[in-house]
């Protein structure tokens, strides 16, 4: 049925903008959260979603998509509105992104007290800086000195999202080459850098990413996004012999995780290559060559990894990674929900399905939202407003 009634210019941009996004995106990185939820609890479910196709995990995907999806949207702020709207528009990601992690601090802050409160006691599996120490905990979380886990995963994003004017301004003026070499010699020192010893530095705690090394995975997903707002085809008419290496070293990477296979390095040296925190070699590696396969995979058949439901979290990512840290901080501290296995399967799909409300109710305020600003923001912060933004 055509509409007959003409739309606003800002209902026409929104709809742009909701056409413009890709299911296949959507719903590996709604797959990937689903993955990194369920990798937090203690169940059996594990064996499914905790390094499933390698010797890397969910967040590298996360991460990764982010990049990508990053590039490609924001190279096109920039080029609508120069560097003053890109500045703007990642300064605004950031600040929504921290704010989601700020509202999450806070509520699995006050889910450990009330716990302390109503039972007297603290479970070990929560932050200890929060029933020690409960006005620096505070104090540090909200200015992103505190990080324990679960509650480290955004501020990493938000510190990412600061860099995108920098990377974009670079790629946008022919530095590719550039951009790329300093990112790899950054996460280069994030290897050879020696550890830090956390008892010493309690309780200033950054989270468990090494920034150094992580933004390499985001900037090369930058990258890559950056080149399909160029219109340049990936994965399009892969090469036989790059499939064959890829799969090769997915292969091992599959078998030195679920078959045992031996190594091919001194031991010393292969923590080191799989280290996650600095993100290691071989699992960079083994990373980047599932994600070719699976990208090649879907290029040749969208519709393998395109699932509406799933792409429905991806499309709301920054509640759902909030929630599901509240969610599972919360749940820890009740032993007893994990006594057996079908108490741990029933936890960990009932916290599943607790992220698709999550989402859903973030989807209801923006509509519940969306009256307001289009009487007070301009088109182009409606859209972002809104959640409408692929990026999120």
């Amino acid at each position: 049925m055509v509409d007959e009634c003409p739309r606003s210019p800002v209902e026409a941009k929104s709809e742009t903008i909701r056409t413009e996004r890709d299911l296949r995106f959507d719903t590996l990185r709604g797959l990937f959260l689903v993955c990194m939820t369920v990798n937090h609890l203690p169940t059996e479910l594990r064996a499914l979603t905790d390094q499933s196709l390698g010797v890397f995990s969910a967040a590298e995907g996360f991460v990764f998509l982010s990049g990508l999806m990053a590039g490609w949207i924001y190279t096109r702020k920039l080029r609508a509105g120069g560097p003053v709207a890109l500045w703007s528009a990642a300064v605004g990601r950031a600040r929504r992104i921290y704010a989601w992690h700020a509202a999450a601090f806070l509520a699995a802050f006050a889910c450990v007290k009330l716990t302390e409160y109503a039972c007297g006691c603290c479970s070990m599996d929560v932050p200890r800086l929060f029933f020690e120490r409960p006005a620096a905990a505070l104090g540090l979380g909200l200015t992103l000195l505190y990080q324990p886990g679960l509650l480290d995963l955004l501020p990493m994003y938000c510190a990412f999202v600061i860099l995108l004017p920098a990377v974009l301004g670079g790629l946008e003026s022919g530095r590719r080459g550039l951009v790329v070499s300093l990112s790899a010699a950054a996460w280069l020192a994030a290897q050879l850098a020696p550890s830090v010893d956390a008892a010493r530095t309690y309780p200033i705690n950054t989270g468990s990413f090494n920034l150094l090394a992580w933004q390499f995975i985001f900037v090369i997903g930058v990258v890559i996004g950056h080149a399909r707002a160029n219109g340049i085809a990936q994965v399009s008419r892969p090469s036989p012999w790059v499939l064959a290496a890829a799969a090769s070293v997915a292969a091992y990477g599959i078998g030195v995780r679920h078959a045992h296979w031996p190594s091919l390095w001194p031991d010393a040296l292969f923590g080191i290559l799989l280290n996650k925190p600095a993100l290691g070699l071989l699992r960079m590696a083994d990373f980047g060559c599932v994600a070719y396969l699976v990208a090649a995979v879907g290029a040749r058949f969208p519709s393998a990894l395109s699932a509406r439901p799933v792409a429905f979290l991806g499309r709301n990512s920054l509640p759902v990674v909030a929630t599901q840290s509240v969610a599972v901080m919360a749940l820890l501290q009740f032993p007893p929900l994990f006594a057996t296995a079908a108490g741990r399967t029933l936890v960990a799909l009932s916290t599943v399905a607790l992220l698709f409300a999550a989402a859903a109710a973030a989807q209801a305020m923006a509509r519940l939202r969306a009256p307001r600003l289009t009487a007070h923001a301009s088109p182009g912060s409606q859209a972002e407003g809104w959640g409408l933004s692929p990026t999120r």
